[in-house]
């Protein structure tokens, strides 16, 4: 699970099965990472954070070094966070390792070619062992539930084959789906007619109906105008629901690169820092297109609207082509949430909670779109939201659960 002290990684981006484009080799020495940028790599004239960093023939170092334990943002991008570090951590302790042993490059090690995006790393500790392609939801959920309350035995290996590399606080797992709904195990190169998904399992503290929730939003987003990817409720072997998510790093046998907010401004997520304001220009800064900051607006006008406040700078992700064109990652992760101190995690223009519609006007001024466009998202998000009941209704949400979102929602109106 360790790699040998002084060992470099290699870095590449595996675009396709029979397309793959080295980066460059990563070395790790008094607590900071230094990547030196592969020749070739240089010519093709790419930048993978385009914001703080550009590629050189120099050795580069992160923008921020205690931001990452030392690592680029691009390439901590590659790390879980929340419930695939904990399967890490816990997998060290099984193997004698102290997880705080661990470094960096150990952690991208065991990530190999199995993570979010393009990035993969050689060489590779394949740490979890082999698993069935049979799809179980209901073990994979309660196998979570039990790992969650300290439970660290051969269900790690299994959990953390299916689901160590995704970020993210709750337990999830990395699937295939075809057209009849079958699902198998897939993270890598899946037969021909299924679909890359990434499913979701209940976590500390969610309510019972968590997977109709994050249905639900994802409805209620889609008719807001929000850029969604497919998603969908499937059923276990005793009926359960489990929310999924169609993967939009993942085309078939292709593969994107993915860079969050967080990697590309260096924001670190456990201390609030990130304004929507900050998003729109960073959108505007790494797509050049003016669309994608219409859509990023939708986005943030969403989220104050449907009173969802866990949107910190890891909830933002953009996606970059093999030819270097930048656009937003479709949204994710939309749930109701009471936010950090009730707040958003995300401010619009420094505040928290209490967002006006003067607030948002100013907002998309900031971000040059035109009045009349602003008004009309503001009004299709309004409209959508005041629907909460409808796709509560539809997707089985509990009128209990319901009626907390319900008013929730109405005293976030502007």
């Amino acid at each position: 699970m360790i790699i040998d002290p002084g060992t470099p990684l290699t870095v590449s981006l595996q675009w396709d099965i029979d397309d793959i484009q080295p980066v460059g080799r990563l070395a790790y020495r008094d607590r900071i990472a230094y990547l030196e940028y592969d020749p070739a790599f240089l010519q093709t004239g790419l930048e993978l954070s385009p914001v703080r960093h550009r590629s050189s023939t120099q050795l580069e170092s992160p923008h921020r070094s205690e931001t990452f334990e030392g690592l680029h943002g691009f390439l901590n991008d590659s790390l879980p966070d929340g419930w695939g570090r904990l399967l890490v951590d816990r997998r060290a302790r099984q193997l004698g390792l102290e997880p705080s042993s661990l470094t960096p490059l150990d952690r991208l090690a065991c990530v190999g070619s199995k993570g979010i995006g393009a990035l993969t790393y050689e060489p590779s500790n394949e740490v979890w062992g082999p698993t069935s392609k049979t799809l179980d939801l209901d073990k994979l959920a309660t196998d979570a539930s039990l790992v969650l309350k300290g439970d660290v035995s051969e269900l790690i290996s299994i959990l953390g084959k299916v689901g160590g590399s995704p970020g993210g606080a709750r337990p999830k797992a990395l699937i295939a789906i075809n057209d009849q709904g079958h699902a198998i195990h897939g993270t890598d190169n899946v037969p021909d007619g299924y679909v890359h998904y990434l499913v979701k399992f209940a976590g500390h503290g969610d309510p019972e109906d968590i997977a109709e929730i994050e249905m639900a939003y994802a409805l209620m987003a889609k008719e807001a105008g929000v850029i969604m990817p497919e998603t969908k409720l499937l059923e276990g072997s005793k009926g359960r629901p489990y929310f999924a998510t169609r993967r939009f790093d993942r085309e078939g046998t292709r593969r994107f690169h993915v860079h969050s907010a967080s990697g590309l401004l260096y924001t670190d997520i456990r201390i609030p820092a990130l304004d929507y304001k900050d998003l729109l220009l960073l959108t505007r800064s790494v797509t050049r297109d003016q669309r994608e900051s219409k859509a990023m607006f939708a986005l943030a006008v969403f989220n104050v609207l449907a009173h969802n406040r866990d949107d910190h700078a890891r909830q933002f992700s953009y996606i970059m082509e093999r030819d270097g064109t930048w656009r937003m990652a479709p949204a994710y992760d939309l749930t109701w949430s009471e936010g950090p101190g009730g707040e958003h995690s995300t401010s619009v223009l420094g505040h928290g909670k209490n967002v006006t519609s003067e607030h948002l006007f100013e907002l998309g001024r900031i971000a040059d779109i035109k009045p009349q466009d602003v008004k009309e998202v503001v009004a299709r998000v309004e409209v959508a939201v005041a629907n909460w009941n409808v796709f509560a209704s539809e997707c089985g949400v509990s009128k209990n659960t319901s009626s907390l979102i319900e008013e929730a929602i109405t005293n976030a109106r502007l």
